[in-house]
């Protein structure tokens, strides 16, 4: 188990510099970038989702400071949006953040962070106008 949390923790930080690169550029360079790695990004998704589905939302937190970064800047990326797998993925991970009875103000304040990022932005219903990747 230690050597998983190793390499997921690798992974986590290979896929926020991934993903804000991709944030920041919306060439077809970057375009491409996205399609060449989003079935690993995918796949990652999944493993992140079996680790959090497993924890409160504290201990989400302890370990992964920076998930609702993570999980945000999935959200707001149309790239990646455009696939039903990555939004259905997506909202596994959102749902395990939410803590029924939260207990402080943090648990409440992401609580609330996590229902609104659910919300789906408006190109949720514009995605058949992103490009999608061929695979």
């Amino acid at each position: 188990m230690a050597q998983d949390s190793v390499g997921l923790y690798s992974e986590y930080q290979f896929w926020m510099g991934k993903l804000s690169v991709w944030g920041q550029a919306s060439s077809s360079e970057t375009q491409q970038d996205i399609c060449h790695h989003l079935p690993q990004f995918q796949e990652f998704l999944r493993q992140i989702y079996e680790v959090l589905k497993e924890m409160d939302s504290g201990t989400v937190i302890e370990r992964f400071p920076t998930i609702g970064q993570l999980l945000a800047k999935t959200c707001w990326n149309p790239f990646i949006l455009a696939y039903d797998e990555s939004q259905k993925i997506l909202i596994w991970c959102l749902c395990c953040l939410i803590n029924k009875e939260p207990q402080n103000s943090g648990e409440s304040k992401l609580n609330s962070w996590t229902r609104a990022v659910r919300k789906p932005p408006k190109y949720f219903e514009q995605r058949n106008h992103v490009a999608r990747c061929e695979f």
